[in-house]
Parts: structure tokens; sequence; C-alpha cells
């Protein structure tokens, strides 16, 4: 089923990232199509560590031509909750997080502004405007939080990748690796963002996990278009991507799973993923579903029933779902996502 929402003529993002292979197609994306405005890049540990990451994201930009968005620098991996993770994400995209692919490092660093203080200024500052997408562990949107408890009300949209509700997790045997690498600051970006009518706009705030973006992939074709492509940028997108295909096979799905890429171009064409709307909670207790995320997916079912609207109130009352609401991505409309980025590439 498609959201069924309209989004504006040119949503204003700010991504968060931890850049990696997955980001990098994200950054690129974001700062080269002209149907978004990249406003900002917060970048926080994750894939690799903060200063790893902070210099990916510069690279990716400056590769992008886009050395003009400013990039905010987060606290670091110290600052973040317990986490079950054993490994880290060197496994598919190596010791540097981008598999070995060397991109020229601009001449600029970083604003003075936390990525934190930069989200809450933001938002202040262009109230019901900007759609947040947080593409890595959650540590500095936890952080902003802290800082202004009604960063919700100040943001027009939330699109997130993270979680696994019916395919299991990356991270552990439930966690996939955003939410698992701090399920604490998960839980606090959940309740926050998912209470009814949080956002300015009034939305629903889109969750995309791996349910979604293990469908979600890219091909063949794509890979041709990225190596022939003129558009700025295409040939570092290339390189990763050709650097990243042989750990496809560690993942199911049909091509390889670009699991940022997709849950940002949610934020232009929401009908590239198949939504329901549930209740949805974070695992942090510390126990063997720790960084679980839990889509109850009850609520549907129940309300599809066709029972008497006084039945059906009794049941829900009865059951107590948790208040947090999200639309999360079941599935996902691969030829209309390899159709976006076909005609992105193609410029």
């Amino acid at each position: 089923m498609a959201s069924g929402e309209t989004v504006p003529a040119r949503p204003q993002l700010v991504l968060v990232v931890d850049t990696g292979t997955d980001d990098a197609g994200a950054l690129i994306w974001a700062a080269t199509d002209p149907r978004v405005d990249l406003v900002a890049v917060l970048v926080d540990w994750g894939n690799v560590g903060v200063e790893l990451t902070t210099a990916n994201t510069l690279a990716v930009l400056h590769a992008a031509g886009a050395d003009d968005v400013p990039v905010f620098k987060g606290a670091g991996k110290e600052t973040a909750g317990k986490s079950p993770a054993k490994f880290d994400a060197s496994i598919v995209m190596g010791a540097d997080g981008l598999n070995g692919v060397v991109l020229d490092a601009p001449d600029r660093g970083v604003e003075a502004e936390t990525a934190a203080e930069a989200l809450v200024r933001l938002a202040s500052e262009r109230p019901g405007e900007l759609t947040l997408v947080p593409v890595s562990p959650f540590t500095p949107v936890a952080a902003a939080l802290e800082l202004d408890p009604d960063l919700p009300s100040k943001l027009f949209d939330v699109v997130v990748m993270g979680g696994a509700i019916e395919c299991g997790g990356n991270l552990t045997a439930v966690a996939e690796a955003n939410v698992g690498n701090d399920p604490a600051a998960a839980a606090v970006m959940v309740e926050a963002f998912g209470k009814p009518g949080a956002l300015a706009s009034g939305r629903t705030p889109k969750l995309v996990p791996l349910d979604a973006t293990h469908i979600g992939t890219v091909g063949e074709h794509e890979m041709s278009l990225a190596a022939r492509s003129s558009l700025v940028g295409s040939d570092a997108l290339h390189e990763v991507w050709q650097a990243s295909w042989e750990f496809a096979a560690l993942e199911p799905g049909d091509g390889l799973p670009v699991h940022d890429l997709l849950a940002a171009v949610c934020a232009v064409d929401p009908d590239v993923c198949e939504w329901q709307t549930m209740p949805l909670e974070v695992d942090d207790s510390g126990g063997p579903a720790w960084g679980m995320t839990v889509g109850d997916r009850r609520l549907a079912m129940i309300e599809a029933s066709g029972m008497p609207a006084d039945d059906l109130a009794r049941i829900v009352e009865m059951i107590q779902f948790a208040e947090p609401r999200w639309q999360v991505a079941m599935g996902a409309d691969v030829p209309r996502f390899r159709g976006f980025l076909d005609a992105w590439l193609e410029g």
C-alpha cells in the first residue's frame, strides 16, 4: 500500500550519516538531484569512527560538487548508549568505511557547531520546513532531542533508515545496525517523533527497515548507468557500488542493497515503498531482544476486522498499544525505485 501523501515540490533535507558506502549513495543523490534541497549534513559514528565518517562525508560531498553544503560533526561513539553489537561494519565496508575507494579530500572542514546543536538551530530557523533523514545510529538525534524536547514540532517530516520488523537483524539476530548500535537513542527517537501529532505537518513519521531495503536494490543496469552518467559524482558512485557488489551476496534480495539511498528517496517519492502504520517500540532492556525494533501489527489486524466501533474501541483500550505510531515500509516497488534512480542518473 502506498503512503498516499503529497510531498513538497522540493523537500528540504537534513541528512544524518555515518559515511560508509551506503551513506555515500544517499549523499551523492541528495547533493545532485534537483528534486531536493540538501540543507545540511550531520555526521557521527557508526560504520566507522567519527573521524573517518567525517572525512568520508566531506570527500563524498566534494566528489558530488557540494562543498557548499555545511557539515556538522557529532560527539562520537563515546556519547552513545550501551549496545549488543559484537562487531562493526568493517566486515562489509572495510576499515575505511568505503571499501578502499579513495576520493579527493576537499580544502575545508566541518562547521563549529556540533551536529545536535546545528539540528536544533536549523529547525528553529526554518520551523515546519525541514525533513530529517537519519540513516545512521541515532546518537546525535537523541542528543538534539535532549537539547530541545520540542524539536519534533519544528520539523515537517522524518524519514528514518533503521530497524527490522519481520526479516531479522544484521547486527544481531533481531537488531538492525542503526538501531542496535545505540538502542537507547533509537528508543528516544521513536518515542519522540512517533507521538500522534508530534510533527509540525501532522504527518506520521516513516521508518524504512531491512524489510524494504533488502528488496529495494539496484541492479546491473543502474551500475552501468552510473559508469557512463555525466552526473557530477557518478564516477564516485560507480566506484562505491562496484566495491560493494561482492558483499550483496551476504544479504537477501536481487541486486545490491542501498539501504540509505532507498530511505532518502522516500522523502521525495514515498510510493517506492509499501507502508503499514503501526505502534513502534525499541527494546533497550539488555536481554536477548536488545536492539530489536518491535512493530505491533495487531492494531491493523483489529482495525480491519469490521467489528462494531464500540467493540473495536474496547479491544484497543484493553490491549493498550504503545503510543508511538510510525509508517513502516514493509516492502518496496523495485521497478519504481530503479526507475527513479535511472531518471536521476540519466540527468
